[in-house]
C-alpha cells in the first residue's frame, strides 16, 4: 500500500510539473501580422477604438495566441480594397455594401462579411445652384458627381436603384458619376469652380459641406431605401479564417467591444477620431456628429442589405442572386435580427 501511494504521488507530481510546463510555454501564433484597411470618414471610429485599446491584442492573448501586430492600409474606394483582399494585402477590409455583395457574388463566396460596422444616411449634396431636385441632373452640363468609386461604391449603386425607381434606368445618371476620395469631393465642394459640383458624402464631409452653407441636399439613401440601412461592413476570406480560427474570432470580437464601446462612450470616441485622424474640425462638431443617431449608428446588425443584393443581381451585376443575407455573411453573425 506505502508503494502504490508512493507511485501514485511521483505520477500526480510528475502531471503538476507536465501541468506548469504547459501553462509557462509561451502562447502560439496563427499570424504574426493582421492587416486592416481604413478609409476616410467617421464611419471608422470603431477601428480607431480597436487600435487605441489594443482589442485585437487582448483577445488573441485570451484565446491562447500570441498578440499579432496590426498594420494599417488606408486604401480608398470598394474597389480598391477589393484588390487588397484578393491579393491578400490585407485580412480585414472595410468596404461598402455593394462592394461586399459583389465581392461575395464574384469570388463564389470566399469573401464574407466578418462584422457589420454602421449605417448612416450618405447625402447627395450639391453645390450648384441649377441643381435643385433630382431631375436637375437629367439636363446638365459641365457638372460631375463624386462617389468613392463609379459603379462600385454604395453611393453609386443607391443612385442606381434611385434612378431605376425614378425612370426605369439604373445608369440614367452614371454618365456623371466619377471617382474621387471624400477629402477631395470635399474641396472641390466648398471651394466650388470645378467640374465636380455634387457629392455622394459620407460623415464628416457631408456635414461640413452643409455646414459651410454653401451646399445643400438634394436627396439622402436613407429618403431612397425607404428608412436606416447598413453602409460599412468588414469582409475576410474563407481561407483566412479556415487556416486562422483564432485570429478571426480574437478581431471580431475586438470590434464588438468597440461597436459597444463606442455607443456608450460617443465622446470619448469623438476624440479619438480627431487624435487618429488629425483633423482641423471643431471637437465639438465631431461630438455633435457622433451623438446624433440620425447620422451615424454603429450597429453590426444588417438591415436591408437583401435590398441592395436584389438590385445588382436585376441589373446584371451579379452572377448569382443570395436566398438571404446570411449567404453573404459568415455564420457567427447568423443570430442576429438582419434583413
Amino acid at each position: 500500500m506505502k508503494l502504490l501511494a508512493r507511485r501514485n504521488l511521483l505520477a500526480a507530481s510528475a502531471a503538476s510539473v507536465m501541468l506548469a510546463a504547459v501553462s509557462a510555454a509561451p502562447a502560439k501564433a496563427e499570424v504574426d501580422v493582421v492587416n486592416l484597411s481604413q478609409q476616410f470618414g467617421l464611419l471608422y471610429v470603431p477601428l480607431h477604438v480597436v487600435l487605441e485599446h489594443k482589442l485585437i491584442e487582448k483577445n488573441a492573448k485570451a484565446l491562447g495566441l500570441t498578440p499579432p501586430e496590426i498594420k494599417l492600409f488606408k486604401i480608398s474606394g470598394a474597389a480598391n480594397n477589393t484588390k487588397a483582399l484578393l491579393s491578400k494585402t490585407v485580412d480585414f477590409a472595410s468596404i461598402g455594401i455593394g462592394g461586399v455583395i459583389k465581392l461575395w457574388a464574384k469570388s463564389d463566396g470566399a469573401f464574407k462579411v466578418a462584422r457589420g460596422i454602421a449605417d448612416m444616411p450618405l447625402k447627395l449634396i450639391t453645390n450648384d445652384p441649377k441643381i435643385q431636385k433630382i431631375e436637375d441632373y437629367l439636363t446638365i452640363e459641365d457638372h460631375k458627381i463624386a462617389t468613392p468609386a463609379a459603379k462600385v461604391s454604395v453611393q453609386a449603386v443607391v443612385l442606381q436603384i434611385y434612378t431605376e425607381k425614378l425612370w426605369g434606368d439604373p445608369v440614367k445618371l452614371d454618365h456623371l458619376v466619377v471617382s474621387m476620395k471624400h477629402p477631395t469631393a470635399y474641396a472641390a465642394i466648398v471651394s466650388g469652380g470645378q467640374s465636380v459640383k455634387s457629392h455622394f458624402a459620407t460623415l464628416p464631409y457631408s456635414y461640413q459641406e452643409l455646414q459651410s452653407g454653401k451646399a445643400r441636399t438634394i436627396v439622402t439613401s436613407y429618403d431612397i431605401m425607404g428608412g436606416q440601412h447598413s453602409v460599412l461592413l468588414m469582409m475576410a476570406g474563407q481561407e483566412f479564417k479556415d487556416k486562422n480560427p483564432k485570429t478571426y474570432r480574437a478581431v471580431t470580437a475586438a470590434f464588438d467591444e468597440a461597436l459597444t464601446w463606442v455607443n456608450a462612450n460617443p465622446l470619448e470616441a469623438a476624440e479619438l477620431y480627431i487624435k487618429y485622424t488629425k483633423t482641423k474640425l471643431d471637437p465639438e462638431l465631431v461630438k455633435a456628429m457622433l451623438t446624433d443617431r440620425n447620422e451615424v449608428a454603429f450597429d453590426a446588425t444588417p438591415k436591408h442589405t437583401m435590398v441592395f443584393a436584389n438590385f445588382l443581381h436585376k441589373i446584371g451585376d451579379l452572377p448569382k442572386k443570395p436566398n438571404s443575407w446570411k449567404d453573404f455573411y459568415f455564420e457567427d453573425n447568423h443570430d442576429l435580427n438582419g434583413s
